[in-house]
């Protein structure tokens, strides 16, 4: 068209890249590190590579992270301490990986295996966060439902009942107090329930709060096992990565104290362990000690260390524990989907029985 394309061919502009965003999530470090690896690999020079992978990142933050870790490769400084210079974004394990590879000359390598390390690990994670997705959202639409019923409903019943004159059932007099406490007391519950929340995160912040909440969690009937699964996959995955790349034994054992900043603890433990491992003390040894690790992580973990493969011997622990991470959290999704509709489907049958049963008795002449 003369003049140039109309607005409606503008509209219908081809999407070249995702939308734009200012946090940095996991998929842009998993999308820059693959990027990252593959220009490289291809033979791009390295602060090209950089440049290339930052514009393709869809995060605002990532991309001005990037080209300063560009910039910085680009005035003569190694990549790993480049990428040191932005801990918020590339963790102490990926740098000390990234030195590692700089330093055997097989960067391409791994990088490559940092960006699959990385992919396997966000895929569990993913898993556990969306396993209590749909159970915690029943249980909202379940509360919701219920609590609008002791509100709205049953207070319309109970002024017609008021105007039968007789004695009710004691199931419907618990249903109707239930309703006045809910529409007396009502706000000041769910105040209640804001502070707890606000106290919990209070105390969980602290070190010792957050270990007796990190023992409880591994204590738990259902979910302590995932909670101890979950934490040896973290063991064997960043353990095998960081042996794979070359990392000293001990500076391996520190970084990991970094990698359980969400349990306290597993990063007691990997202090612990460090320690010993410092003293010339084996890292089977150490870690049984703790009496945190599996009998199966410590077995591999010793098998490893005396055939001299314990990188191999952790890949397969890693793999072995993540299947039964997904496994356990298939059967934990199931049962408390069926408890949270079993106790809704309970309580409102409750309250339909409360308020009929006297309607039924008045209508059959029964007081």
């Amino acid at each position: 068209m003369k003049g140039g394309p109309s607005w409606a061919w503008r509209l219908l502009k081809p999407r070249l890249a995702g939308r734009r965003h200012g946090r940095v999530q996991p998929a842009d470090r998993l999308a820059f590190l693959r990027q990252l690896a593959t220009l490289f690999r291809a033979g791009t020079p390295l602060v090209d590579s950089l440049r290339v992978s930052a514009d393709q990142s869809q995060s605002d933050r990532m991309v001005r992270a990037a080209h300063d870790v560009a910039d910085r490769v680009s005035a003569g400084s190694p990549l790993h301490s480049a990428l040191g210079a932005h801990p918020r974004y590339f963790r102490p394990e990926w740098v000390q990986v990234v030195r590692s590879g700089e330093e055997s000359g097989e960067l391409a390598e791994v990088l490559d295996q940092l960006a699959s390390q990385y992919e396997a690990a966000d895929r569990l994670k993913r898993k556990l966060i969306s396993a209590m997705v749909y159970p915690s959202i029943v249980l909202v639409v379940a509360v919701g439902a219920v609590a609008v019923m002791l509100v709205h409903v049953v207070p319309t019943f109970a002024e017609m009942f008021a105007t039968f004159g007789k004695e009710l059932p004691p199931i419907t007099v618990a249903v109707m107090d239930a309703s006045d406490f809910l529409q007396r007391r009502g706000l000041l519950l769910l105040a209640g329930a804001v502070l707890l929340a606000w106290l919990f995160r209070l105390v969980v912040r602290r070190p010792h709060g957050r270990l007796l909440w990190d023992r409880l969690r591994m204590a738990l009937p259902v979910a302590g096992p995932i909670t101890v699964m979950s934490a040896m996959h973290t063991y064997a995955d960043n353990m095998a990565l960081l042996m794979r790349a070359g990392v000293p034994l001990l500076r391996s054992m520190e970084i990991l104290e970094g990698v359980f900043t969400t349990n306290a603890v597993y990063r007691g433990a990997m202090a612990q362990v460090g320690m010993v491992v410092g003293r010339g003390g084996r890292v089977a040894d150490a870690v049984e000690r703790t009496g945190v690790f599996t009998s199966l992580a410590v077995s591999m973990t010793r098998v490893g260390e005396e055939s001299g493969e314990l990188a191999e011997v952790l890949t397969e622990t890693a793999e072995y524990y993540r299947t039964k991470v997904e496994a356990a959290l298939q059967r934990l999704t199931t049962l408390l989907e069926a408890v949270v509709i079993l106790g809704m489907g309970l309580l409102v049958a409750v309250i339909l029985t409360a308020l009929y049963l006297p309607m039924f008795s008045l209508a059959s002449g029964v007081r």
